[in-house]
C-alpha cells in the first residue's frame, strides 16, 4: 500500500486526530463565517465610511500582528500550544460576542484590538501543534502529510461556509452571524481542551528565545520569503475583489458565471493539497512554492486575457494550484527555516498573508482606476513576478535548517 496512504489510514484511527480535524473544521467555518462580511458589517451596520473603516481594520490587523508574534516566540519556548490555542479560542468567542453585541465604534476598537487580535493566534499555534506533535512519530508519516490533511479540513469549510452566513445573515442578522461564530470558536475551545495534550516546550527551546526576535525576524532569508509571501498574498486579495467587477462589468457575464468561476478553485484546491503535500513530503518545498508562484503568475495573465466569462473557468484551476502549495506546502517551509520554533515560523507565515491581504486592499481602487478590471491581473502577474525573483534569493539548504552563520543573523 502507498505510504501516504498507510499513514492516512493510521493517523485516522487515532481519536485524538480525528477529534483535532473536526475542531478544524470548526475554526475554518469560523473564519469563514466573519470574514465574507465584514465590510457589509462596518459599512451598514455600524454607519462608518468605507475610508474609516479601512483605518478600522488596518489597526486590529496590525494589533493581530504584533501580538502573534510576540506570543508565538513566548509559545516557543515558555508555554505549552494548548494553552494558547484555548486563550486564543476564548478570546474569539468574546471577541465576536462583543462584534454582535456592540455598536460604539470606539468600543468596537477595542474589542478589537484585544480579543480579536488576541484570537488571530489560533491557526498558527494550531499548525505549529500539528509539526511538534506529529513530524517525529513513525506511524504518522511525515508532517507535511499530516498538515496537508488538516489543512483539507480547514479548507472543506470554506467550500460551503460562507453560504451558510449568509442564509444565517438574511435570517438573524449580524447579530446571529457573529453570535454563530462565536458559537464556532467555542466549539473549537472544547476541540483544544479535549483533543489537545498538553506539552511543555521542548528542552533546549529556552536558548532560541534568549536571541532577540528581531534579529531572527531581520534574517535575509526569512525576511525574503516573508516579503514574496505578501506580494503573492496582495495579489489574491486584490484579485477577490476584482474579479466578480471583472466577470460582471468588464465581460459581461453574470451572477451564475461569478458563482462557478469561484466554485472552480476550492473543488480543484482539495485534492491538490493532498497531492502536492505528499510531493513536499519527498523534499523540495522550495522548488514547490517557485513552481506555485509562476502558477500564481500564469493565471493573473490568463485572467487578463480573457474575453468571455467561460475563458475564466479553467483559469480558476491554476488558483486551485496556488493555493494548494502556497496556503499548504509552505507552512511546512516557513517550519523548516526555524527549526524548534514553530510557532514563530507559522506565525510569520500567517502574518505574511495579513500584511498581503492589507496591501492588496488598500491598492484595489487606485490600481482599477488606473488600470481598469481588466488590467488589473497584470499588476498581480508583476506582483507574482517580483516574489519570484525574491524566492530565487533563498539558499535551496535554508528549509533544512542549515543556514551558514551570517544568513543566520542577517549580518
Amino acid at each position: 500500500m502507498h505510504p501516504w496512504l498507510v499513514s492516512s489510514r493510521n493517523l485516522l484511527r487515532r481519536r485524538h486526530f480525528v477529534g483535532l480535524l473536526f475542531a478544524t473544521a470548526a475554526l475554518g467555518l469560523a473564519f469563514s463565517f466573519v470574514s465574507p462580511f465584514l465590510s457589509m458589517w462596518g459599512t451598514g451596520e455600524i454607519g462608518l465610511t468605507p475610508v474609516w473603516f479601512s483605518a478600522f481594520m488596518t489597526v486590529v490587523t496590525l494589533s493581530a500582528i504584533a501580538v502573534s508574534t510576540v506570543l508565538a516566540r513566548w509559545s516557543d519556548s515558555h508555554t505549552s500550544r494548548r494553552t494558547m490555542l484555548l486563550a486564543g479560542s476564548a478570546a474569539g468567542v468574546l471577541g465576536y460576542a462583543g462584534y454582535a453585541l456592540l455598536r460604539n465604534p470606539v468600543a468596537l476598537v477595542f474589542w478589537g484590538l484585544t480579543f480579536v487580535a488576541l484570537s488571530s493566534v489560533c491557526f498558527s499555534q494550531l499548525f505549529a501543534h500539528v509539526r511538534e506533535e506529529f513530524s517525529s512519530e513513525g506511524e504518522s508519516g511525515d508532517a507535511t502529510i499530516v498538515m496537508s490533511i488538516v489543512r483539507v479540513c480547514f479548507s472543506v469549510a470554506w467550500t460551503f461556509g460562507p453560504a451558510v452566513a449568509a442564509t444565517t445573515l438574511a435570517h438573524l442578522g449580524f447579530r446571529g452571524l457573529f453570535f454563530g461564530a462565536a458559537g464556532l470558536y467555542l466549539a473549537f475551545f472544547v476541540g483544544v481542551a479535549r483533543f489537545v495534550p498538553h506539552h511543555p516546550p521542548q528542552p533546549g527551546l529556552e536558548s532560541h528565545g534568549r536571541e532577540p526576535i528581531w534579529r531572527v525576524l531581520s534574517r535575509r532569508d526569512l525576511l525574503a520569503c516573508f516579503l514574496a509571501f505578501a506580494l503573492v498574498f496582495a495579489a489574491h486579495a486584490l484579485n477577490m475583489m476584482n474579479l466578480p467587477l471583472l466577470i460582471t462589468r468588464q465581460l459581461g457575464g453574470t451572477p451564475g458565471d461569478l458563482g462557478v468561476a469561484f466554485i472552480i478553485g476550492p473543488i480543484a484546491e482539495i485534492p491538490l493539497m493532498l497531492w502536492f503535500g505528499q510531493l513536499a513530503a519527498t523534499g523540495g518545498r522550495l522548488r514547490l512554492i517557485r513552481f506555485g508562484v509562476v502558477a500564481t503568475a500564469l493565471y493573473f495573465v490568463g485572467l487578463s486575457c480573457a474575453r468571455e466569462p467561460w475563458h475564466i473557468f479553467p483559469i480558476q484551476i491554476l488558483s486551485g494550484v496556488s493555493f494548494a502549495i502556497l496556503t499548504n506546502v509552505a507552512i511546512s517551509f516557513f517550519q523548516d527555516l526555524l527549526p524548534g520554533q514553530a510557532g514563530l515560523a507559522t506565525t510569520v507565515y500567517s502574518n505574511a498573508g495579513n500584511a498581503g491581504n492589507l496591501a492588496g486592499y488598500f491598492s484595489f481602487g487606485g490600481l482599477v482606476s488606473v488600470l481598469g478590471h481588466g488590467g488589473a491581473p497584470f499588476a498581480c502577474a508583476a506582483a507574482c513576478v517580483a516574489a519570484f525573483v525574491l524566492l530565487l534569493a533563498v539558499p535551496a539548504h535554508a528549509e533544512k535548517g542549515a543556514l551558514r552563520p551570517h544568513l543566520a543573523t542577517g549580518a
